[in-house]
């Protein structure tokens, strides 16, 4: 299939390109291996557990995580998401979110609260996000790490801090954060990641963290390599929540992205996908005819930028770019309730994300788009 030469600004929705090592990686599990991880004792299966051993050892390296063994490696960052909220929210529990959550986080609440799980929100600072000195009296909070419509980056360390003095249990979701930019995670409970974003692994790849001490509910059950003798799922981890086969050649990639990052590191992708943000911010800023959304500051920001042009619909302005070769994303970017929040619903934005890939020529060509967009 032949596609055309493009400028790819959205690393938020999906990361791209991917290193060469995560295609190899995965190409490699299915020709060379092909073998059902933690089922069998030949070399071709000891093999694939050792690769499935070996990415979620990385992962725990690079986002210094606790007991590796409670990454639970599921298909995206919502299947782990509906993991932790169903398993450990019951009937009358309480759990407060941010006011800028994805759909990710609001749908499975939705079908909670039907079964009498309380929802509210927290209180929020002037970006929507939970502030650390008014955290509520619930049994869990839950945040964004970072909004994927403004980009507003949640103090993950001091929301820590207060939630574990109050004995509140904290869910972050970490989608855009991890890989992209450092997470102190000391005091967090549960970490929603997925590996296809800033952790640059394949799409059908991402996973679910536990502090050890959090025991939810499995959300499926099956065949997991252990206890076969038994109807109950095994109390092990991760086999108590890997019910069934592992994409193992999307966990292959998983785990030589993020042996990728280890190497280039998360701070110095951080400081080059920041730099690239600020030139957008500051050329963009500068023009009447184009709103930009707080925090305008790009150290306090994820490596996005949304924005409108004053008298053009959103999905107007990101037609026009896809036809000067720039990939964008307009709409609602499954978050509506942070779309309320800034008042860009129901039309939404244009968002433009950079990359551990993208070059300072790209932005330049975005720009002149742009331009002839005006």
């Amino acid at each position: 299939m032949s596609i055309k030469r493009i400028v790819y600004l959205d690393n938020a929705s999906s990361s791209f390109p991917k290193p060469k090592a995560v295609a190899k990686a995965a190409a490699d599990t299915i020709n060379l291996i092909g073998a059902n991880p933690g089922r069998s004792s030949h070399d071709l299966s000891l093999k694939a557990s050792r690769i499935v051993f070996e990415a979620r050892m990385a992962l725990a390296q690079i986002l210094g995580l606790a007991n590796p063994e409670r990454i639970i490696f599921t298909g995206n960052a919502t299947e782990g998401i509906n993991l932790a909220l169903k398993g450990l929210l019951k009937r009358g529990d309480r759990v407060a979110i941010s006011r800028l959550e994805h759909n990710a986080v609001m749908r499975p609440l939705h079908t909670l609260k039907k079964r009498g799980v309380l929802v509210e929100f927290a209180e929020c600072d002037e970006n929507g996000l939970p502030d650390p000195a008014k955290i509520p009296d619930v049994k869990m909070l839950v945040t964004v790490a970072a909004s994927n419509v403004t980009g507003a980056m949640a103090d993950i360390g001091a929301i820590g801090g207060a939630c574990a003095k109050k004995g509140v249990m904290l869910m972050v979701d970490a989608a855009q954060t991890a890989g992209s930019s450092p997470l102190d995670v000391s005091n967090v409970d549960v970490l929603a990641c997925p590996g296809h974003k800033g952790l640059l692994g394949p799409q059908g790849t991402g996973f679910i963290w536990f502090r050890k001490g959090v025991e939810p509910a499995t959300l499926i059950e099956g065949g997991a390599g252990s206890d076969s003798e038994s109807v109950d799922m095994p109390k092990a981890w991760p086999d108590r929540h890997e019910a069934g086969t592992l994409n193992t050649p999307g966990v292959a990639g998983l785990g030589a992205a993020a042996k990728y990052l280890a190497k280039r590191t998360v701070e110095s992708i951080r400081s080059h996908e920041t730099g690239l943000c600020r030139l957008i911010m500051e050329r963009l800023g500068s023009r009447g005819d184009i709103l930009l959304y707080p925090p305008y500051d790009p150290e306090q920001r994820a490596n996005l930028v949304s924005f409108n042009i004053r008298g053009m619909d959103p999905a107007q302005v990101g037609e026009r770019l896809n036809q000067y070769g720039i990939a964008s994303r307009v709409g609602l970017h499954c978050a509506p309730q942070a779309h309320r929040f800034i008042g860009t619903f129901p039309h939404g934005a244009i968002r433009v994300s950079p990359g551990a890939m993208t070059t300072k020529s790209d932005i330049d060509k975005f720009l002149k788009a742009i331009n002839k967009v005006l």
